[in-house]
């Protein structure tokens, strides 16, 4: 898309994907304008996306780390993965009466999953949640 020239001949508020009204420029001479209006309704606005990018900073500060998740299992904790004719792998952690399941790409992910889940569900962590888009903001 080339760059739009001349004088900015109009600043119409336009809505966001986050609900957020923000000024778009017209210019006198643009070929894409509806193209670069198209796209700029799809974003999200810098504060919206600032504040996405700061939950899910704290989101991930929140899980802990494989060393820390594996530290954390007690002794007698029984895990079980199996490899798939498709080449995923599944698996199972059974730890003091509570059992979690989760699938993944490979042996290593899947246990550190398990681990991670087993955590959340006895409390020990917060649950991990994706993170929800921000709210609209003026």
């Amino acid at each position: 898309m080339g760059q739009p020239s001349g004088p900015v001949i109009a600043r119409p508020l336009v809505a966001r994907a986050c609900g957020c009204l923000r000024e778009f420029q017209h210019y006198a001479v643009d070929r894409y304008r509806a193209q670069r209006l198209a796209k700029f309704q799809k974003t999200r606005c810098e504060v919206c996306v600032a504040k996405l990018h700061e939950a899910q900073r704290q989101a991930a500060a929140a899980i802990p780390k494989k060393g820390e998740a594996f530290r954390q299992l007690p002794p007698g904790t029984q895990m079980t993965i199996t490899r798939r004719a498709n080449g995923t792998w599944t698996g199972s952690l059974t730890a003091e009466g509570t059992t979690v399941h989760a699938d993944g790409e490979g042996p290593h992910g899947v246990t550190l999953a398990l681990a991670r889940a087993w955590l959340a569900a006895t409390g020990k962590i917060p649950a991990v949640a994706p993170a929800a888009p921000p709210a609209p903001a003026g």
